[in-house]
């Protein structure tokens, strides 16, 4: 008997010491591959690997979920929109996620590029209601350099029956980016790189060069350390965020072409930096540049700049 109490303590004190590492897990939004190997037996853990299904296959943390970035995304002519809404709840209910999970976004970790998946996911994940989510920083590449376990074997788990309960305020659509333009107290942030920004090139997606009128530009390649692919840290990032703007505003919206980079802006300036009110455009350029009327642009080429710039294209 007193071994059997023993015994039941020490599963108890397990247990504790699991779901105290998951809670103060909660509230950071990037975790080290260190910190999630210790979180995998805790319950209420989710980890979603975004990555192709045959990379899965290959081998992912114990565990995982696949759920690929392309079933998170919208049709091929506007990328960033977002799917039904009964698709994205289907898909969190299958990944049993639910209010008391904690879902850790997993791609490969690549470049700087394949960050934005991630940060894509995290931020529809909690568009739909979710609030305990992180980010691997540095994806598998980080986990496998970090020579943790890996297997092949497909997970499961018992599907939830979440219900999303959307969380509007991080979602920008075509008509709030309009009544900001010319606004003193708003902020639009582009976040693919200059050449774009400065219209000398464009997404295929995109009907023309240039970017919104009144917009900056601010890299989302700013927010990884240098020759790495993990992003900053929170204190790095508030750096960061205060030196490309030292003064605040009441509204942030990020975008880019197909709100995949944007995913990164607002990572970044949203949850890691913590400025109040950041929002993403997620269908982006894509439908900015394919509205029914021509709405506001700035660097945006001639129409001779533009056939030039396409010939020059043919050419590289």
């Amino acid at each position: 008997m007193k071994h059997a109490l023993i015994t039941t303590a020490l599963k108890s004190g397990a247990a504790l010491l699991l779901a105290t590492a998951s809670l103060s897990a909660a509230s950071q939004p990037v975790l080290d591959p260190a910190a999630l190997d210790t979180l995998l037996a805790a319950p209420d853990i989710r980890v979603i690997d975004i990555r192709p299904p045959a990379d899965y296959g290959q081998g992912h943390i114990p565990g995982a979920l696949s759920a690929p970035y392309g079933s998170w995304r919208g049709p091929a002519h506007s990328p960033g929109q977002l799917p039904p809404l009964t698709r994205l709840a289907e898909q969190v209910q299958q990944l049993g996620l639910d209010r008391g999970s904690h879902a850790v976004v997993v791609s490969s970790g690549a470049d700087t590029t394949d960050f934005g998946a991630a940060a894509r996911v995290y931020w529809t994940l909690k568009y739909l209601g979710l609030e305990n989510l992180s980010v691997l920083n540095g994806g598998m590449q980080a986990w496998q350099e970090a020579a943790l376990p890996l297997e092949q074997a497909a997970a499961s788990v018992t599907p939830s029956h979440y219900e999303p309960v959307l969380n509007t305020a991080i979602l920008a659509t075509q008509s709030d980016v309009q009544a900001q333009i010319g606004n003193p107290d708003a902020r639009l942030v582009d976040a693919r790189p200059k050449n774009f920004f400065l219209g000398q090139v464009k997404a295929p997606t995109a009907a023309t060069p240039g970017t919104i009128h009144g917009a900056v530009n601010v890299e989302h390649s700013l927010w990884f350390e240098p020759g790495t692919t993990r992003v900053v840290s929170q204190e790095q990032a508030r750096e960061i965020a205060a030196r490309q703007f030292p003064e605040m505003v009441d509204d942030t919206i990020a975008f880019c072409n197909t709100g995949h980079w944007a995913a990164t802006d607002w990572f970044a300036l949203s949850e890691l930096a913590g400025l109040p009110n950041v929002r993403m455009y997620p269908e982006s350029l894509a439908d900015w540049t394919n509205a029914a009327a021509p709405l506001p642009m700035d660097n945006e080429p001639g129409r001779g700049s533009q056939i030039s710039n396409k010939i020059k294209s043919l050419f590289n």
